[in-house]
C-alpha cells in the first residue's frame, strides 16, 4: 500500500491511544481529501442504476426513452470506475474525471427532457456530479 495512504501512528503503541503529547495526529490520506467528490460519483452511479431499473419497470415496448437509457448504463458505468481511480489517486484520474464529467452532463441533459420526478432528479444528481468533477479537474493540469 502506498504511504500517501497510511495514517502517521508514530506513537501509537506508546501511549495507547492516547493524544497526550499531539504528536499522534492524523494525516489525510488521498480519500481523505476528495471524499465529497467521491459520494457524488457514487451517488449519480446508484441513481442512474435505480433509474435505469425503473425505465425497464415502466418500459410499454423496446423504444420507450432509448438514449435516456443507454446513458444512464454510461453514466453509471463511468461513475463506478471514476471513483475507484480517485480513491486509489490512480496516474489517470484527472483523465477519468474529465470524461465522467462529459457523460454526466449528457445524462442529465437528456434526464432533463422528461418530466417525471425520478429524471428530473437525475439530472440534478448527474450535474452535481459534473460539477466535482470539474472543480477536481480545475485542481490539476494536464
Amino acid at each position: 500500500m502506498d504511504n500517501q495512504y497510511r495514517y502517521n501512528n508514530n506513537n501509537s503503541n506508546n501511549n495507547n491511544g492516547n493524544n497526550n503529547n499531539g504528536n499522534n495526529k492524523r494525516k489525510p490520506s488521498m480519500m481523505h481529501m476528495h471524499d465529497a467528490l467521491v459520494m457524488s460519483i457514487q451517488d449519480c452511479e446508484a441513481t442512474c442504476e435505480h433509474m435505469t431499473h425503473h425505465l425497464k419497470m415502466m418500459a410499454e415496448d423496446d423504444n420507450f426513452r432509448v438514449t435516456q437509457s443507454i446513458l444512464l448504463r454510461d453514466c453509471a458505468d463511468i461513475c463506478n470506475i471514476s471513483a475507484r481511480y480517485i480513491v486509489r489517486n490512480s496516474m489517470f484520474s484527472v483523465n477519468i474525471a474529465i470524461l465522467c464529467a462529459q457523460i454526466c452532463i449528457l445524462c442529465g441533459n437528456e434526464c432533463a427532457k422528461y418530466d417525471d420526478e425520478l429524471s428530473q432528479n437525475c439530472a440534478e444528481v448527474c450535474y452535481n456530479c459534473a460539477e466535482h468533477c470539474r472543480e477536481f479537474i480545475s485542481k490539476y493540469e494536464l
